[in-house]
């Protein structure tokens, strides 16, 4: 289990302590993610693959390389970004994270309200 699963199962038992939901956050704004690719990144400019969930766009986003790994199943491209930068580079653009999806207990989708 991870940090970023412990804390968030400590946000899940306490949904009405804002301060437990605001350390998953921080938590998960100073992590590395790992970030499902679209294409091979060019220099510095990555395409992060998109996805339509309950009507809303979504990338997937993990804690872990292996746990995107896992999730895909196979080789994809993929970076490593503090998770501070990718909720700036997708700010403003309607997209939200979707978290460890399928791979761990920390799994759940953010929405683009919650990125912006």
């Amino acid at each position: 289990m991870t940090d970023l699963d412990q804390a968030h199962a400590a946000m899940e038992a306490a949904p009405d302590d804002d301060a437990v939901r605001l350390r998953f956050y921080e938590r998960l704004a100073d992590t590395e993610l790992f970030v499902l690719l679209g294409a091979e990144a060019e220099g510095d400019q990555i395409t992060p693959e998109l996805f339509e969930i309950e009507d809303q766009r979504f990338t997937l986003v993990f804690d872990r390389e292996e746990r995107l790994s896992q999730f895909v199943g196979r080789e994809v491209p993929c970076a490593g970004l503090p998770g501070r930068t990718l909720v700036q580079m997708l700010q403003g653009q309607g997209i939200g994270l979707a978290f460890n999806l399928e791979v761990a207990p920390s799994a759940m989708l953010i929405p683009a309200e919650a990125v912006d």
